[in-house]
């Protein structure tokens, strides 16, 4: 799989879990972000090269955030 194959299926994943995320029931929103938390440290992992590390935490905490730093990325890599 490619980098930005990759960057895209996790965006796929990430917009699915976004509406659970805030999810009212008090378990459902815990396992969407431990999903989340997932997909954003295999970004990094996948991508180490490209992005610096401190970005991380602010992904963890801010899904808009990453959302648009998966964007930036993808355009990174067809430039």
């Amino acid at each position: 799989m490619t980098p930005i194959e990759s960057i895209y299926e996790i965006k796929a994943a990430v917009l699915d879990l976004q509406r659970y995320l805030n999810y009212k029931d008090s378990i459902v929103p815990q396992i969407a972000r431990t999903r989340y938390k997932k997909f954003v440290n295999r970004f990094f992992r996948e991508n180490v090269h490209v992005l610096e590390s401190e970005k991380r935490k602010i992904c963890l905490d801010d899904v808009n955030y990453f959302l648009n730093l998966l964007e930036s990325t993808v355009e990174y890599y067809y430039s």
